[in-house]
């Protein structure tokens, strides 16, 4: 199978309008009053402070939105995905295709409702900030009813990796000079494409190993933990198999290993109630991260 046969690339496209705006007025008068140069003031104001909470909500779901579907790896993260390039775009294999979509548009349409809400009462809370800002209120501030709804935007971009066989379904003929691709910029592409996948496994196979030393850490020396510490591994070992795009014999055997270890757990409580499926889960991720710790740099 062909390497863009088993991940694709996707980038988030997350909008939303600025409730903050800097207020030269207020700058002016700040330095005049304190007499400084205004260049060394900063003063904003808050657009819609007595309904500042219908927009926290909607940063909320912006956050849940890459957290959990984009970010595998930092805390409190569970996503599908890890960083491919500096760009924002990220890995995705294409197992985990079908798991990403649905969980990404279960929290849009939570993100639209929000949006709604906005739209719904704009007028009101354009009628409030004028009451609350006084002086400070500028109707030109504000977008209208209709703008307001454009200003937000929640979508997801996905692209096919650029190996040679992508290059080829774009209709390039390799060394004709119209098309300006040569042999070598094939090759070049996809040893590029090859590097940042296997430095992509290579990050999610660390957040595993972190996420395992954690937990065991805390089992093993008697420590309190949250129960999405228990959540946030098995979240990565029913994610870890689609990341084994060489067909690592080690990593399938580390796999397994989780998964079978994981799959006699029924949540958190078991692992604060059941000493022996603590010591059996213990033992699994000790032999799963010593696998994984042989790995460094060869997958």
């Amino acid at each position: 199978m062909l390497l863009n046969e088993k991940a694709v690339l996707v980038s988030p496209v997350i909008r939303k309008w600025n409730p903050r705006k800097v207020d030269k007025r207020l700058v002016e008068e700040v330095a005049t009053n304190y007499g400084i140069n205004s260049k060394v003031v900063s003063a904003s104001k808050k657009l819609v402070a007595l309904n500042e909470d219908v927009f926290k909500r909607i940063e909320t779901c912006d956050k849940k939105i890459r957290n959990h579907v984009f970010y595998s790896v930092g805390q409190g993260c569970t996503g599908f995905c890890v960083p491919y390039d500096h760009k924002g775009k990220h890995l995705l294999p294409t197992e985990l295709e079908k798991s990403f979509w649905d969980r990404f548009n279960e929290l849009a349409d939570n993100r639209e409702r929000e949006v709604k809400r906005v739209v719904d009462s704009w007028e009101q809370i354009v009628e409030s900030a004028e009451e609350e800002l006084k002086g400070l209120f500028d109707a030109n501030d504000y977008p209208s009813k209709e703008e307001i709804a454009s200003k937000y935007e929640c979508r997801v971009i996905r692209e096919s990796l650029p190996d040679e066989a992508y290059i080829g379904k774009k209709d390039y003929q390799v060394d004709d000079p119209r098309y300006g691709v040569s042999q070598s910029d094939v090759v070049e592409v996809e040893s590029r494409t090859k590097s940042q996948v296997e430095q992509s496994t290579e990050q999610a196979t660390t957040n595993i190993n972190v996420l395992l030393t954690h937990l065991t850490d805390c089992l093993k020396n008697d420590k309190t933990f949250r129960d999405n510490s228990f959540d946030k591994v098995k979240n990565a070992i029913d994610c870890f198999g689609a990341w084994n795009f060489n067909n690592n014999p080690d990593l399938a055997e580390a796999n397994t290993i989780l998964v079978d270890a994981v799959s006699k757990i029924n949540g958190a409580d078991d692992l604060r109630k059941d000493s022996t499926k603590v010591d059996e889960f213990v033992e699994a991720s000790d032999k799963a991260s010593e696998i994984l710790n042989k790995l460094d740099g060869v997958i």
